[in-house]
């Protein structure tokens, strides 16, 4: 075909949100003096659930994930993504509540009228970064889910530092060479969140987990574990790989995914091209918003081969966290 005789495609917007799980029970007990140290008390110290508190918080972020939206005049949610960590798929249950509940208020829904065909893709390149803080976090004696944990004295004989392990007194599963060993089935991840996540969700029809979304979009290396961990270079990588793939995927829609500080952070900073400290930490159920538009590179800009190219905008929202703010709060009323 001649240059002149094809056609010119027009670029396709799309929009991903990107938002952090709610508030996490191990943390809630690890600041709380009456309460226990929540990581020897379960078999999955990895994987903390949601807070009561956490709960109620993703809900309003569903619902105000669902009013941003309107008021920047974008097309409601189609689709959602999340981390297959517990405390994940359990924020994720909650904004799909949230967003139809909001959805349903507006008059319109993403669904065509129903308000129950919203349900979640588990992507394990979307879970939290597998480097040794994660992992000190939740797998060393004494460990409380604080982000790089390290004892107060040196606990390996003969050494000064407190920063030496003894590999023989972790939790075994921080040796097996396969993240995907941590994560609860599909169908173990709906009975859970049924049990855990409300009426609405216990009562929904046809569930609320995508028992069909088996292939990874942006796979995990096999080889994290204890001494092996993951590269902040890697992370990076895994952001850009997601990010990319997904906006090629859903061109012309709105979705959610749903992650953990980390990579939230890292997906700022290969869409924007930016520094983490510009978007700041995470609050809970803080959430991003990035258009992006899907280019299709018809062959002739001098290489001669087709394919698609996603451009990223300026985000239209970064890091707002004012729906788990007090409402009198002057910072939750500037967020209006």
């Amino acid at each position: 075909m001649s240059t002149a005789a094809k056609a010119i495609i027009p670029p396709v917007q799309g929009i991903i949100v990107a938002a952090r799980h709610g508030e996490r029970q191990d943390y809630v007990q690890r600041d709380s003096p009456e309460q226990p140290n929540w990581i020897p008390t379960t078999t999955r110290p990895w994987d903390p659930p949601l807070s009561k508190d956490g709960h109620a918080q993703v809900q309003q972020l569903g619902r105000r994930v669902a009013r941003s939206l309107r008021k920047h005049n974008l097309p409601p949610v189609t689709a959602v993504y999340c981390s297959p960590l517990l405390r994940c798929c359990q924020t994720a249950a909650g904004a799909v509540v949230g967003l139809e509940e909001e959805e349903e208020q507006m008059g319109r829904t993403s669904t065509g009228g129903s308000s129950s065909k919203l349900k979640i893709r588990i992507e394990h390149g979307i879970v939290e970064s597998l480097c040794e803080k994660w992992y000190r976090s939740w797998c060393l004696p004494g460990s409380d889910g604080t982000w790089g944990y390290c004892p107060e004295e040196p606990t390996v004989a003969g050494s000064d530092s407190v920063w030496d392990v003894d590999i023989a007194t972790i939790h075994p599963m921080a040796k097996i060479p396969s993240p995907s060993e941590l994560f609860l089935s599909r169908s173990d991840m709906e009975k859970r969140l049924r049990e855990t996540c409300g009426e609405v969700i216990r009562t929904r029809s046809g569930g609320i987990v995508d028992q069909d979304y088996t292939e990874s979009i942006a796979p995990l290396a096999d080889n994290f574990c204890w001494g092996t961990f993951e590269s902040r270079k890697m992370q990076l990588a895994r952001a850009s790989e997601l990010t990319t793939k997904l906006a090629a995927r859903h061109p012309g829609e709105t979705i959610l995914l749903l992650s953990h500080g980390s990579p939230v952070t890292h997906m700022f900073e290969v869409i924007t091209g930016k520094d983490w400290t510009v978007h700041g930490v995470c609050g809970y159920a803080s959430f991003s918003t990035y258009a992006h538009e899907r280019v299709v590179n018809d062959g002739d800009d001098g290489d001669g081969e087709e394919g698609i190219c996603i451009v990223w905008k300026e985000p239209l929202v970064t890091n707002d966290s004012t729906h788990v703010l007090d409402e009198t709060s002057a910072e939750y009323k500037s967020g209006h």
